[in-house]
């Protein structure tokens, strides 16, 4: 069996690059699939990426949003935050 390939002395980090590709496919996956439903929904004659523009616009969900954003980003690196005790 070949030995893994290592892009950085510390294998922390190649754990961590692998974790940001796999997320990066992931998101790419999630991307496709959404624009497909679009796609799909509107050769049924659902009207729906308009739909989503115009609710995407309402200035009321600028702050909604913004708020879930910033609660996600805050969960998502809270462990790159985290004192590491020795």
């Amino acid at each position: 069996m070949p030995e893994p390939y290592h892009a950085f002395p510390d294998p922390v980090h190649d754990k961590l690059l692998g974790l940001v590709l796999a997320l990066g496919a992931e998101t790419w996956v999630l991307r496709d699939r959404l624009a497909l439903l679009e796609e799909a929904l509107g050769a049924q004659g659902i009207p729906v990426t308009a739909l989503i523009e115009s609710l995407a616009q309402r200035p009321e969900r600028g702050l909604v949003v913004e708020r879930e954003r910033q609660a996600f980003m805050e969960r998502f690196l809270r462990l790159l935050t985290l004192e590491v005790k020795e």
